[in-house]
């Protein structure tokens, strides 16, 4: 709009100018009289009026008309629908209860004769004469499934009932439950014989009619012609229906004229459908034909000469600059553009001539800076950031220059850090991979040292328990050893006491020894003296000498025994003195190794207490040997898993440093 009232008073320009369109219309105005040029506009407001008064009348009449009767015969049908399956819901029915008011449905309605029918959500159906097999699920239904989700009934795809010979619709919408759940569906075969005789009773002119057209499956459900419902429209090869067909598809309304055939195309309210009205032009114009065959005739001689004067004066005045003109911008949609038009006028076509030669230059310029901008673009997409633009942009162009300078610095900073940072980034990784794997590799071994201590603890735990029990062992023994001992120093001191008091009874008998020796020595004395007695006595102590002979020899012996019997005692005595002196030596002996039996026994005993401190230490030792070896092996995951880490980004960041290598940045 804004263009055209631009256009509009750059032609007021050149009519006060006298321009171009001063020299058309005087060129005109010359050369037809006044008396062609009022028939002819009677002749052409006639026509045009007439036409599209008459025919656009009548098509939207029809078609309203039509469209009503159509939309109350749904409204009707479909409300019907509706109160059945609200009384339904209403009573809440149960099967039976819902079969029998189904199978009252029947004959209800002649747009349904065949009654509502169910389906509930687990695909079962109820039917007032159909009874489905055992493989049919309803949910599969298009009809349950347009249904299941609309409150009001709604028309689905037109279809062909073999049984009936009759095209129907299916008419759905969902049934619930008293708590407002979904139950199914309610449906019903909507019969379209009622918008057949709707359709077959508007008739336009001679040859003109209406049809009703399914958009879902593109099916012709009324037509005048019972021989064309049911056809698809898009398989027909008639002129206005292949017409009808592409006003459809292309989803336009409203009245449009084909092969001298008017067409009317307008949407049925609250439906899929859409309804097509048609009429020839030729019979809308019938009346009208012998007017227009007259007066036509005188306009056309007028027209004739018309055309023929403007012609003349056109190819003089406008010809020939606009063939130039359309030469060059020719050329220039061609690619050349080092065009320059050499016409020259005071009037709009010269004007138009040098903003042509103008706008040519300024494409030329604007040519240069796509150039430019393009091999810019390609530069980027190299990787050259380092790029500089050498024209001086003007315009929005210039918007452009500075658009694509901001971008060469920001990608150049941006690449910059993404460079350095790569750097960084795969110094780090290699650092902390180096780590990593050091690490790995001195946790692996301080785990095998740690298990091969924690295996030699084990040993030393063992042998130190084993000292610990054979320490206290040797405890018991010593103390055992020296209760011996010191049982051993007393029966020891018992025997020399015994030694001693034999040594004593020794002595005692020594004096009886020496007794007996005196009373021998008496005793041979007084033999002797009775030998010398019985010797003075004669015969008569010859007896008595015998006997003091005998008791001599008696003494004798007595003092011999006597004698042998002191040497012995002498040499017992000294005996039980050397014994009681070894005695006596080896109880002192005895009590030396009972104090160093005593000294022992401590030192066995602090030694049985030091291993059993040991062996709790060493246990404890164990376990915390355990604790660092299983940290060990921890520290040893976590290592190689940094390790691998770390390899993985140093893969990462090396991709991002050839990535980034791949732009020229500037300095």
């Amino acid at each position: 709009m804004k263009y055209g009232r631009k256009e509009h008073s750059q032609s007021g320009s050149a009519r006060r100018g006298f321009g171009i369109t001063g020299k058309l219309v005087s060129a005109i105005v010359a050369s037809v009289v006044t008396a062609v040029a009022i028939l002819f506009a009677i002749v052409y407001f006639q026509m045009s009026h007439a036409l599209l008064d008459k025919s656009e009348d009548l098509l939207k009449t029809t078609t309203d008309r039509t469209l009503q009767e159509t939309r109350a015969w749904m409204n009707s049908t479909l409300t019907m629908l509706e109160m059945q399956r609200d009384t339904i819901e209403y009573e809440d029915m149960d099967v039976p209860a819902m079969m029998d008011y189904i199978r009252h449905t029947v004959d209800q309605n002649d747009a349904y004769p065949a009654g509502l029918y169910v389906a509930f959500t687990d695909g079962s159906l109820y039917h007032a004469s159909f009874v489905p097999g055992p493989d049919f699920d309803a949910t599969a239904k298009s009809w349950y499934q347009d249904g299941l989700v609309s409150d009001s009934f709604i028309l689905g795809d037109v279809y062909f009932d073999e049984d009936s010979q009759s095209y129907v619709v299916g008419a759905s919408g969902a049934l619930k439950a008293a708590d407002g759940t979904v139950r199914g569906v309610a449906a019903a075969d909507v019969y379209l014989e009622s918008i057949s005789r709707i359709v077959s009773e508007v008739q336009l002119e001679d040859t003109g009619g209406i049809f009703l057209v399914d958009t879902r499956t593109n099916t012709i459900i009324g037509h005048r012609d019972k021989n064309i419902t049911g056809q698809k429209l898009d398989e027909m090869d008639e002129g206005m229906y292949v017409y009808a067909n592409q006003q459809i598809q292309e989803k336009k309304s409203g009245l449009s004229l084909y092969d001298n055939t008017y067409i009317q195309v307008a949407q049925v309210p609250d439906s899929d459908w859409i309804a097509v009205s048609y009429v020839s032009r030729t019979e809308v114009l019938r009346e009208m034909r012998q007017l227009t065959v007259s007066m036509v005739t005188v306009a056309a001689l007028a027209v004739l000469i018309l055309i023929l004067l403007v012609v003349i004066q056109v190819r003089r005045v406008i010809g020939r600059p606009v063939r130039e003109l359309s030469l060059v911008a020719t050329r220039i949609a061609q690619g050349e553009l080092n065009q320059t038009i050499h016409y020259q006028s005071g009037d709009e076509l010269g004007v138009l001539a040098g903003d042509f030669n103008q706008v040519t230059l300024r494409l030329r310029e604007y040519t240069a800076y796509i150039q430019e901008i393009s091999e810019k673009l390609r530069e980027i997409a190299t990787g050259n950031l380092t790029f500089t633009l050498e024209h001086t942009y003007t315009g929005e162009f210039e918007k452009i220059k500075v658009a694509l300078e901001e971008i060469s610095r920001e990608l150049n900073g941006t690449m910059g850090q993404l460079r350095a940072a790569s750097r960084d980034v795969a110094a780090g990784a290699g650092q902390v991979s180096d780590g990593a794997t050091t690490l790995s590799q001195g946790s692996t071994e301080q785990a095998s040292e740690v298990e091969a201590l924690a295996g030699h603890m084990g040993a030393v735990s063992e042998s130190v328990h084993n000292i610990s029990k054979g320490a206290q062992e040797a405890s018991r023994i010593s103390r055992e050893v020296k209760s011996g001992l010191l049982s051993s120093n007393d029966k020891m001191q018992n025997m020399t006491v015994v030694i001693q008091r034999i040594s004593d009874k020794s002595a005692e008998i020594h004096k009886i020894v020496k007794t007996i020796e005196d009373i021998a020595f008496q005793t041979n004395i007084l033999a002797l003296n009775a030998a010398v007695e019985a010797a003075r006595a004669g015969s008569a102590g010859k007896g008595f000498a015998v006997v003091a002979d005998e008791v001599r020899a008696l003494a004798g012996k007595s003092s011999s025994a006597a004698k042998e019997t002191s040497v012995l005692l002498s040499q017992t005595v000294d005996s039980m003195d050397e014994g009681v002196r070894a005695a006596q030596d080896t109880a002192d002996s005895i009590l030396e190794v009972v104090a160093h039996a005593d000294e022992m026994s401590k030192l066995i005993d602090g030694i049985a207490d030091y291993t059993r401190q040991q062996d709790a230490n060493t246990a404890e030792i164990t376990r915390g040997i355990e604790q660092i070896s299983t940290v060990v092996q921890t520290n040893v995951a976590t290592a190689e898993a940094s390790a691998a880490a770390s390899e993985e980004l140093a893969g990462q960041a090396d991709m991002l440093r050839k990535l980034v290598a791949r732009f020229r940045l500037k300095d």
